[in-house]
């Protein structure tokens, strides 16, 4: 029994780990980094975009209307859009011009540079429109290398999907490329051939006929959304619709959009979301977007977390345990990525591996808990330790994500080492902090849990959960943060026989301070050994003991 519960827990670390550790061999875009001073300069209010997808050209036109306010004096602002992008024209609020017709830019790079007729002032709003059109760049390994997906159904139906977490949107719009500004309110309006059906983001504002054998599509997000989940989905969709009560008594709308060929599978993955939502409630508080909708739509990639419509494409695979560990996975990022965003992704980790920690908790909640210990262990063994897990220093997404010199594979401790650093601090401060910790991080106050306008997202970095963790376990945690989060190399436990006793001690890196205590059992009892300084010691009595049996603590094996 014991052989079979390693092998099965092997699968699920593996299908957990799917993405996690991959040979990509191309990378993607940049997107995020540091903060030009020029896009520094604003924070943007809302997107509007209307796009025109023609799949059989796979070429897209498009409009985006950006709303934004001044935050330091400026008469020039940058946005990001793809080079394969030509731009026709750039207006400023009411038609603001120059002489020339309209705003003076340049494109260059990536990049759209805005020049303003005059200076405007801190606090001043200010709006540009953007026209544009070309050939996006297709996604060459999505989701994890992005772009467009220009694919066909099982039927032969046109198909087209986008995917931009680690490239950006700015693959097939204008948008200030930083996890740092997240729009409050982002509109589309998507144009696609009959009979596709375009889903996106928020609320369903209604189509719109068109007399060439097209159809618009209008959709609205009211809460803060992150820049790479402005996306579409386009397909001869049909659609489940049902709905479940949150924690907090509230109706939360589902809705699935759905190719035609799989629509009597959809009600059976609708039913574990549902399970998976009540696991997410319990331990990180209420789904953020219930006024919005918890959408899902199939995607010809594996998945990805875009918010209140999350891409699926794991093809109704369930696993052992009678779960689709992808829906978990990018349902829980409703919480981890989308409630509470990374603002720079040099916290990427925040993202993945506290979402990788709730997969593997999941075990345990269904009852498994051999398996969530034994998956953990897998995760532990599979750490590559190349680079910090979160780097002090700003990062494109790209940098995090992936390891190496160029950067084309990827390196995974954002997902598994971040979870084990998880489950290292959960034995360190004891359970009842721990989930305290997890819930605060989520919604630092209680009275957050109520709101759904948009104020219960905020921006987060690794400081944060740190305050969090310290003031809920009233300890000093600087050292386990610094040792695990802020440089790549593990602890060596090492053990050595004296007289009757052993000596524990802990090898680091630098000779950094480490007063992690080791667990020993011995005869069936187990018994913590305290490590101040360091070092501490143990009398068996005889008996060989076992350090650490469940294997608590992330170190160097």
């Amino acid at each position: 029994m014991k052989k079979a519960l390693i092998v099965l827990s092997l699968i699920l670390s593996v299908s957990f780990a799917a993405y996690a550790q991959r040979e990509l061999g191309v990378r993607p875009t940049e997107t995020g980094g540091p903060l030009m001073p020029e896009q520094a300069a604003y924070d943007v209010t809302s997107y509007d975009v209307t796009v025109r997808v023609d799949p059989k050209s796979q070429w897209i036109s498009g409009t985006t209307v950006m709303t934004a306010k001044v935050v330091r004096p400026t008469d020039r602002i940058v946005l990001n859009l793809d080079s394969p992008f030509k731009i026709e024209r750039v207006f400023g609020e009411s038609g603001e011009k120059d002489r020339q017709g309209g705003l003076r830019y340049e494109h260059k790079d990536g990049k759209v540079w805005i020049y303003f007729p005059k200076m405007k002032a801190a606090g001043e709003g200010f709006e540009t429109i953007i026209t544009y059109s070309g050939k996006p760049r297709k996604a060459p390994r999505p989701p994890w290398v992005g772009g467009f997906m220009w694919e066909k159904t099982p039927a032969g139906a046109d198909w087209v999907s986008v995917a931009l977490q680690n490239d950006g949107a700015d693959l097939y719009f204008p948008v200030k490329d930083h996890p740092s500004d997240k729009a409050d309110r982002v509109a589309m309006h998507i144009t696609v051939p009959d009979p596709l059906v375009a889903a996106g983001p928020g609320k369903f504002e209604g189509s719109t006929k068109n007399a060439d054998g097209t159809t618009t599509y209008n959709w609205l997000m009211t809460n803060p959304i992150p820049n790479y989940s402005i996306v579409f989905n386009a397909a001869p969709y049909r659609t489940i619709e049902d709905s479940m009560r949150s924690i907090t008594g509230e109706t939360i709308p589902i809705v699935f959009y759905i190719l035609p060929e799989n629509y009597d599978q959809g009600a059976k993955l609708i039913a574990e979301t549902k399970k998976y939502v009540q696991f997410f409630e319990k331990y990180n508080g209420p789904f953020p977007f219930r006024s919005q909708k918890l959408g899902i739509v199939e995607t010809p990639h594996l998945g990805m977390e875009h918010s209140t419509l999350i891409a699926y494409g794991n093809k109704f695979k369930y696993n052992e345990y009678g779960f689709d560990w992808l829906m978990l996975h990018e349902l829980g990022h409703e919480w981890w990525a989308n409630l509470v965003t990374a603002r720079d992704w040099k916290d990427f980790w925040i993202h993945e591996g506290f979402q990788s920690f709730m997969d593997t908790l999941y075990l345990e909640h269904i009852g498994k808990k051999d398996a969530y210990f034994e998956s953990m262990r897998q995760r532990a063994k599979r750490t590559r330790n190349m680079q910090p897990v979160a780097p002090r220093e700003p990062k494109f997404a790209y940098q995090v994500y992936l390891a190496g010199p160029d950067y084309i594979n990827s390196d995974g401790d954002i997902y598994g080492k971040g979870a084990v650093v998880l489950h290292t601090l959960r034995y360190l401060i004891g359970d009842a902090a721990f989930f305290r910790a997890l819930k605060r991080m989520a919604y630092p106050r209680q009275a957050m849990e109520n709101w759904t306008d948009g104020r219960q997202t905020r921006l987060v970095d690794t400081d944060d959960f740190l305050k969090i963790a310290e003031e809920e376990s009233k300890m000093d945690l600087d050292w386990f943060f610094e040792m695990y989060l802020r440089q790549p190399k593990l602890p060596r436990l090492v053990a050595e026989t004296v007289g009757n006793g052993i000596t524990l001690s802990w090898e680091t890196p630098n000779k950094m301070p480490f007063p992690m205590p080791v667990e020993v059992e011995i005869n069936g009892k187990t018994q913590r050994v305290e490590m101040k300084g360091g070092r501490g010691s143990f009398n068996p009595g005889g008996a060989v003991p076992e350090i650490d049996p469940k294997d608590w603590i992330l170190r160097a094996q």
